[in-house]
């Protein structure tokens, strides 16, 4: 039935706008959270949600699926219809997806701070609902992409790849809230990680930076084959085999060949002449990627690094990334100039220290003083920048357009 309404909501005006306010919401509180429960390791006491369930061993999905998750789709929805030429979703579509996922976070958020597990994995399960909804409306749009004879859209098959394996993620991590079984937790991470976040962040980079680059930059030339998203996917799929079955050699390869290949799209992208700020800060995040999988790749060949290869991917790469994408489209969905502004910067400044921080404190096996530091740069450098933006997503845009 067709809603009478004809105006939506301000936050269902355009399909960023409530998952990016869940998001910043979500990934600030996470943050909070996990730096309260390193205070607590450091004082040497333990937070659980269950009596064998300490609160650290949540760290990853909750900052997975609390934090970067509604990002990830509120960027999704608004891109994947366009990347294959079809106008933007309708409210009525995007709105119920947004809205289950911020019903789903604010639950679980709850859960992690009360300690309270049925709580948690409830918001879990609304957060899975909104998910298995947000997959199925950008699958439709494939199959109707197909249907109607037009061009394969790889950035968008890609994407919507990532988002099945992320949910089977989810599902694993639910799995672990409901047995305390770790072999759960375990392959949530692994598909979280290589599966999901990844390969989102550099589908998006492959389609996002050469795009932006001949946008902003005098005579340049993109450089995006569509075999690097093959290749990606394959190397990813190596790294995820290898580790998830204990066999180095396949970890190492994959590894050396996802810090190849980054390196030759980082090299490829790199303008010759100037270049805004924003597009700088691009680069500068996406040079993390072929740095974390070269320090994976030393790791697997006997290297012992901890996690440090894994907190430069994640931190670095994906955090680095989510703060130059983030705000461009913040920006640029807002009536804004397409640029990075003071709490950006120090936005992007403060991942870089948390990256090298969290990479010092795994060199240094896991020294807990290093950890909080770390902890505090990523959540007092990202809480100004998030605040800002969360208010620009409930207010209505400065031009006087909709949206």
């Amino acid at each position: 039935m067709r809603s009478t309404m004809t105006k939506p909501p301000l936050l269902l005006a355009a399909p960023h706008r409530l998952p990016f306010l869940t998001g910043s919401l979500g990934l600030g509180s996470t943050a909070a959270w996990w730096l309260f429960v390193l205070m607590q390791i450091h004082a040497g006491s333990t937070m659980a949600i269950a009596p064998a369930m300490p609160a650290a061993l949540l760290h990853g999905p909750a900052m997975l699926f609390l934090g970067f998750t509604p990002f990830i789709f509120g960027f999704l929805l608004t891109v994947v219809p366009r990347w294959m030429g079809n106008s933007d979703l309708a409210w009525q579509h995007f709105g119920p997806v947004g809205v289950l996922l911020a019903l789903g976070v604010t639950c679980a958020q709850i859960g992690l701070w009360s300690a309270q597990p049925l709580l948690l994995l409830g918001g879990l399960a609304i957060l899975g609902g909104g998910w298995s909804l947000g997959l199925l409306f950008l699958a439709q749009l494939l199959l109707v992409n197909r249907r109607d004879g037009k061009p394969p859209c790889w950035h968008a098959a890609s994407a919507v790849s990532a988002l099945a394996l992320g949910l089977l993620a989810l599902l694993c991590a639910i799995g672990f809230v409901i047995t305390i079984d770790p072999r759960w937790l375990r392959w949530s991470n692994l598909l979280a990680i290589n599966g999901f976040l990844l390969p989102v962040f550099l589908t998006v980079a492959h389609r996002m930076v050469p795009f932006f680059a001949r946008m902003v930059v005098t005579d340049y030339q993109p450089w995006r084959p569509d075999w690097l998203l093959t290749a990606i996917w394959a190397l990813l799929g190596l790294r995820l085999l290898g580790d998830g079955f204990s066999h180095a050699i396949a970890l190492a390869l994959g590894s050396t060949g996802l810090a190849l290949m980054t390196s030759m799209m980082a090299f490829k992208w790199w303008p010759q002449g100037p270049a805004p700020g924003l597009l700088n800060a691009l680069l500068w995040g996406f040079l993390w990627a072929p740095a974390g999988f070269a320090l994976s790749a030393l790791d697997a060949g006997g290297v012992a690094l901890g996690r440090a290869p894994l907190h430069a991917l994640l931190i670095g790469f994906a955090g680095s990334m989510l703060v130059a994408m983030v705000t461009r489209v913040t920006q640029g969905h807002s009536g804004r100039p397409l640029a990075m502004f003071g709490l950006a910067w120090a936005a992007f400044a403060g991942i870089q220290l948390a990256a090298i921080m969290r990479i010092w404190a795994a060199l240094q096996t896991e020294d807990s003083a290093i950890l909080l530091l770390a902890a505090g740069a990523f959540l007092f450098g990202l809480t100004p920048w998030l605040a800002r933006n969360a208010l620009v997503y409930s207010r209505p845009r400065i031009d006087g357009r909709p949206g």
